[in-house]
């Protein structure tokens, strides 16, 4: 057994294979990152939803005013005339034509609204939009 002197102790192998797993994992992780901000600033199509101001929502609704339910026509027409005044000062004649729908409010039935109410309506409301 003398002989057998070309047996060396045992030596530490440095196990690095963990290390490389993470940096290789971290890159990858890294570059699909990348890619994703690249695709979104450059090639998604860009959707800037603007919110309406109130503004424009209350002139949505007088546009899309329907004169066959009184009761609805009438209480949209003073909401968003109110608002409107609020917003951009007061609306000449805006007083008296609420006072002169109050006789479709608060009531369980409704006359169908007059053809000279609905013209004022009418022509109120493009006086104020234009």
């Amino acid at each position: 057994m003398e002989k057998l002197r070309d047996i060396k102790g045992i030596v530490e192998v440095p196990d690095t294979s963990l290390w490389w797993l993470i940096g290789t994992a971290a890159a990858f992780i890294l570059a699909l990152l990348l890619l994703l901000w690249l695709y979104r600033t450059y090639f998604m199509p860009r959707r800037r939803r603007r919110r309406k101001s109130p503004e424009q929502i209350a002139a949505e609704n007088l546009r899309a005013i329907d004169y066959g339910d009184t009761k609805e026509a009438v209480y949209t027409f003073s909401e968003n005339m109110k608002l409107l005044a609020d917003l951009k000062g007061p609306i000449p004649g805006l007083h008296e034509m609420l006072e002169r729908l109050e006789k479709y409010k608060y009531k369980r039935e409704v006359p169908p609204l007059s053809k000279e109410d609905k013209n004022r309506m009418q022509k109120m409301i493009k006086e104020v939009l234009s």
